[in-house]
């Protein structure tokens, strides 16, 4: 397993140690007193502290596509929900061994999958 993980560096990025998305997002809301997408949550946890800059080029690839997609998808509406599965898994390429990219290993996808659906801004 060592060798795996020694093999592709940039998979095993990120800032939020082992606090779920949840957790984080849960967080961050209090902190912030407003809710947060998903996105919102990805970009505080996939960006270096302090900067603009993401912690690797698939975190900045996955958000920017997610984002442009986001954006064509619900163009002309007024409220676009907190985080489409649909949108996300094509931005993040899917499923890979029960893992979405973004969401943690150890984290039940389906709380943030099917959560509250718009985002109340």
């Amino acid at each position: 397993m060592k060798v795996n993980r020694a093999a592709n560096l940039e998979a095993n990025k990120h800032t939020s140690g082992s606090v779920s998305f949840v957790t984080h997002q849960s967080r961050l809301e209090k902190e912030l007193k407003r809710h947060l997408t998903f996105q919102g949550v990805f970009d505080k946890t996939h960006k270096k502290k302090g900067t603009d800059q993401y912690i690797s080029d698939t975190a900045r690839e996955v958000a920017e596509l997610y984002s442009q997609q986001m954006t064509e998808k619900y163009a002309g509406e007024e409220e676009q929900p907190q985080l489409d599965h649909e949108v996300w898994d094509a931005a993040s390429g899917a499923l890979k061994k029960c893992h979405v990219y973004g969401f943690g290993h150890s984290m039940d996808t389906s709380r943030v999958l099917s959560g509250p659906s718009s985002s109340g801004s």
